[in-house]
């Protein structure tokens, strides 16, 4: 056979999780052919169907990038291995060898390696990958645009659940932080590059900026480019396949799919919102929020207690619980339990005043870190005795009650690697580590149960990397209190379904500021159909002591803006909504639980769910919830109706009961307090008649709750 064009057939079995143990089983393999034509991979799927190529057409297809430069590689060595790979040898116009391997892996994947000897720190290694059709591409990140946070709620700026046309760098940054270097593509496959060094993905645009008509580029630092072609066919198990081979999802307990509360700032204040003494033992506001969403039938099952908590610098320092803020916690942590409100507590990655100095001196802490939060430490995760002397802080915390942690900020103090220099105390260089640290948080945290002798938990991160969904749930940052800040909600949500990320929800109406009030009603619909639906910090109100959009204001430790009201529609649509979340959180764990066995994803975009079909493709604005709900949050503003495009089969129409044939377009109603919301013709999903459900929460909320007496009723 020709040196130049040489065939071969890798075969690999596919491994389905069978149950939560990892007992795996073996079925049908899949068989992927890639032809080698001396300088570029056609790479076949076990239909005979081309799917994609690396290089060919004039493109060459690996390279080694600079600032300005790319250098080509020679191929001139190849053989195939005993166990079916290739390998190719090659050389660049400066001498340096070259070292190409393509071999089989895991679950049916294709495992293509590149490395070029004594790479520059600041060259990067390169591949082309050449389309061999329109397709779109979802995953990477929960941005809706651009490296800082603002692009994504811009307002001249067009958004999407695709990135084609987009370029992404994976490093993490604060605070739209969840990162996973894996992306679906809509032709029924995906691309993950393994490691966690810094890359760049460019869809569709050349290294020169110019538009590159079917052309991805993918560029990483570090000693080897490592891609892995996931066959699907279909774009969702390719996700699967994704989520089996890195961890599919932890399992949380079922109370993690119901309503959760919070607030940025609780003060123990001396009254309540409607000037009623406080006479509780435990912080005022926390008592607030139970007893006033149980009067309004709001259900909920987790309270988290964010920052500041503590004594010490940043309200965190020590570590040890602020009397003054949070008098009496051990008793108020006991009482949230007994009326089913598990408490989860706020924590960072690094540590403050007595605790730094002993950090230091124990020499657990990450040297030449980035300057904030002032005064703190970063522990070095990356040292099981650094972890283990983390847990001795938190274990007291799981033994009073605490059943999960918020785990925040994990992204932004980590070193860059090059103003910053060093390695972290297991050798991962800074550059290398810093993608991967919040990944090492996360585990660190999840590992504290364990230490605890606790197997119930559920923590929440911020930030992300490969694996982090086996260890933990995400919340989507710091998003605008607004609408575009929703819309950007709306696409994190099914960016991170496609990246192995399925248990997310985002701070219901933005964080930063108060939210609009049409955001809010709007936002709440939206994080009903969410794996997750946290309600906060809504700064530092709540809709029965609410204030005027042109109003400011917001409660300081000295109590309420004497202006707030009673917004009795906003806690209609509350309370409607946190009741369905929680009337589908058997549809949802059980959504989790195959999720968690098989890594079929819970959130299912359009464009994934329905590639064949060209009309869906951009139909970002909606998705599948599972199976068998078809949900359309509204972000516009001033709206009344909106359009949806149902796919192919029956749809009900849960608010009117109208049944549609699919595919076409309707036109649905959007009022203030309707999500629109299909189902799918003979669906067992518990969401009851619409209307009625509303006219009942109309009814729950129209007369204020007496807080004196509800404090009676405790016998305060």
């Amino acid at each position: 056979m020709s040196p130049m064009m040489r065939r071969f057939v890798l075969l690999c079995a596919v491994l389905l999780t069978t149950t939560a143990a990892a007992a795996r089983q073996t079925v049908a393999p899949i068989g992927l052919a890639c032809e080698w034509a001396g300088d570029s991979l056609e790479i076949v799927d076990e239909t005979g169907r081309p799917l994609l190529a690396i290089g060919g057409e004039g493109l060459s297809a690996f390279y080694l990038g600079s600032a300005g430069d790319a250098l080509e590689i020679v191929w001139a060595e190849e053989h195939v291995e005993a166990d079916g790979s290739l390998a190719v040898g090659g050389s660049l116009a400066d001498g340096r060898r070259a070292r190409l391997s393509v071999a089989a892996g895991e679950e049916g994947t294709l495992v293509v390696r590149f490395s070029v000897h004594a790479t520059g720190e600041f060259e990067r290694l390169g591949v082309r990958l050449r389309l061999l059709r329109d397709e779109g591409f979802i995953g990477l990140t929960e941005r809706a645009a651009g490296s800082s946070d603002a692009l994504s709620w811009q307002p001249d700026r067009d958004v999407a659940v695709d990135l084609w046309g987009t370029t992404v760098a994976m490093y993490t940054v604060p605070t739209l932080s969840a990162y996973v270097p894996y992306v679906t593509s809509t032709a029924g496959y995906g691309l993950w590059l393994e490691g966690s060094w810094p890359s760049e993905w460019r869809f569709g645009t050349g290294r020169d900026g110019l538009p590159a008509a079917r052309q991805l580029l993918v560029e990483t630092e570090g000693e080897e480019l490592a891609l892995r072609i996931v066959p699907g066919p279909e774009p969702l198990d390719a996700v699967a396949r994704f989520a089996r081979l890195t961890g599919t999802t932890f399992l949380p307990p079922q109370w993690a799919f119901e309503p959760c509360r919070w607030r940025d700032e609780v003060w123990d204040l001396a009254s309540f919102f409607d000037g009623t003494p406080s006479t509780t033992p435990f912080n005022t506001m926390i008592i607030e929020d139970v007893l006033m969403m149980e009067a309004l039938g709001i259900p909920c099952s987790m309270y988290i207690v964010d920052r500041p908590w503590g004594e010490g610098s940043f309200g965190y320092g020590a570590m040890t619980v602020d009397p003054q803020r949070l008098p009496n916690f051990p008793q108020m942590l006991s009482w949230l339990r007994g009326r089913g409100i598990h408490p989860m507590l706020f924590l960072g990655p690094w540590v403050f005043d007595g605790l730094r100095e002993e950090l230091i001196a124990k020499g657990f802490h990450v040297a030449n870190a980035l300057f904030y939060p002032v005064g703190s430490e970063l522990v070095d995760f990356s040292r099981p005795e650094a972890v283990a002397w983390w847990h001795e802080l938190l274990v007291p915390y799981i033994d009073l009650g605490i059943a999960g942690f918020k785990l925040d900020r994990g992204e932004e103090k980590p070193p860059d690697g090059q103003v910053f220099r060093g390695s972290y105390g297991d050798g991962t260089p800074y550059r290398e580590g810093h993608n991967a640290y919040p990944l090492w948080f996360a585990a660190a945290g999840a590992e504290a149960f364990t230490a605890a002798g606790v197997e119930e938990r559920f923590n929440m991160v911020r930030a992300t990397w490969t694996g982090s969904s086996a260890v933990a749930a995400v919340w989507g940052g710091d998003s605008d209190p607004s609408a575009l800040g929703l819309r950007s909600a709306i696409v994190a949500l099914q960016r991170c379904s496609a990246m192995n990320l399925p248990i997310w929800g985002s701070d219901t109406g933005g964080y930063n500021t108060r939210p609009q009030r049409e955001a809010l009603a709007r936002w709440l619909g939206f994080s009903a159909f969410c794996p997750l639906m946290e309600v906060g910090p809504l700064g530092n109100l709540a809709p029965w002591a609410w204030l005027p959009d042109e109003d400011s204001d917001s409660p300081d430790g000295d109590g309420y803006p004497e202006r707030t009201y009673y917004d009795q529609e906003l806690l209609a649509i509350w309370h409607l909504y946190a009741n369905l979340h929680h009337d589908l959180a058997d549809y949802v764990y059980g959504l989790v639980k195959r999720c968690h066995e098989d890594g079929t994803p819970v959130v299912r975009p359009m464009a994934l769910a329905f590639p064949h079909r060209p009309e869906l493709a951009n139909a970002w604005e909606q998705y599948l919830y599972g199976p068998d709900l078809l949900v359309r949050p509204v972000w516009e503003e001033g709206v009344s109706s909106v359009e949806m495009v149902l796919p192919d089969g029956r749809w009900v129409n849960a608010w009117s009961g109208e049944l549609f044939t699919g595919p076409r377009v309707v036109a649905v109603p959007a009022d203030l307090h309707i999500v629109p919301l299909f189902v799918r013709e003979g669906a067992d999903v518990a969401l009851g008649e619409l209307n009625t459900r509303w006219s009942a929460a109309q009814r729950a909320v129209q007369t204020v709750p007496d807080v004196a007496s509800l404090l009676r009723g405790e016998g305060w």
